[in-house]
């Protein structure tokens, strides 16, 4: 039986596969560069919908001897495939609708756009937003970084189709006067499809390069520890991601004269603390010191 996550992600490769056909045909018979760019935004979602299955295969495997803190980091790598594809792509539509209008500018024409081709970009958005919605409320039940990253790449298609109808339906229902609006809208796909490039890529970097949790989480670490009797003066408290899961590194200070049980039964306390607000998946590595009370 798969997973929530593969589910929803075998249902997203059919939709995308459907998509852009549809748009790619439509794009072409139907004269509209920014329906084609959209095609290609679509085709791109295919692509990263096959990073995060191969991601999620690779980051469910158990801890081994090679990888101790388990495989989460290729999830990770997922997500970052999935910003680059988004850059990559955003910078190609950005090219050509430069291009396009630059030479309408110097008196080339512009092809009248089908009403095919507006109805399609209109059919995109509805089936990608909903798309994103219900990868979103798997990511956010499962604590996926790569279908979050793919829920947003889903709006980002959607988004991009509203820019698409926008401007094919101005150059279709408005005349050749507006024409001009086809490119200017694959133009703004484009810029929209760096911003959310930007916006995954940043995350993902810091998971790559062990960036810190948040310093409010990081407050709350600390709080959490102080709230368990018996700890005093939790410090040097260092922090990471990998994958789904948070890694926790503390020292806490415990009285001297403590029983060695007694000891390790608060440490423990503070462990079961720690994964009941950060998932069961928590490493948490405790370093105790002894103080004289």
């Amino acid at each position: 039986m798969l997973s929530p996550e593969r589910n929803i992600t075998h249902l997203s490769v059919w939709i995308n596969v459907v998509l852009t056909g549809l748009k790619l045909a439509a794009g072409v018979f139907g004269h509209s560069q920014a329906l084609i760019a959209d095609a290609i935004h679509s085709l791109s979602d295919f692509a990263t919908d096959i990073a995060v299955l191969v991601g999620l295969r690779f980051s469910s495997k158990p801890v081994d001897e090679d990888h101790a803190y388990g495989h989460g980091k290729y999830e990770t790598l997922a997500a970052a495939f999935i910003g680059m594809a988004l850059a990559y792509v955003g910078i190609r539509i950005a090219g050509s609708a430069i291009q396009r209008i630059f030479h309408a500018m110097h008196g080339d024409p512009l092809a009248m756009p089908s009403a095919f081709a507006f109805w399609a970009a209109v059919l995109s958005i509805a089936i990608k937003e909903w798309l994103c919605r219900a990868t979103m409320k798997v990511a956010r039940a499962t604590g996926s970084s790569s279908l979050v990253a793919n829920a947003w790449h889903h709006r980002s298609d959607a988004f991009s189709s509203i820019a698409t109808a926008a401007g094919v339906g101005a150059a279709v229902f408005l005349g050749n006067d507006w024409l001009i609006l086809d490119p200017i809208a694959a133009l703004f796909v484009s810029l929209f499809l760096l911003k959310i490039a930007w916006r995954i890529l940043r995350e993902q970097v810091g998971d790559l390069t062990d960036q810190s949790l948040a310093p409010e989480l990081c407050e709350e670490i600390l709080a959490m520890a102080c709230g368990i009797p018996g700890i005093a003066e939790p410090h040097h408290l260092r922090t990471r991601m990998v994958g789904r899961s948070p890694v926790i590194d503390m020292h806490i200070r415990l009285r001297s004269d403590l029983p060695l049980r007694e000891a390790h039964d608060i440490a423990t306390r503070l462990e079961q603390t720690l994964r009941q607000r950060f998932g069961k998946e928590t490493i948490a590595n405790l370093h105790l010191e002894p103080y004289s009370g």
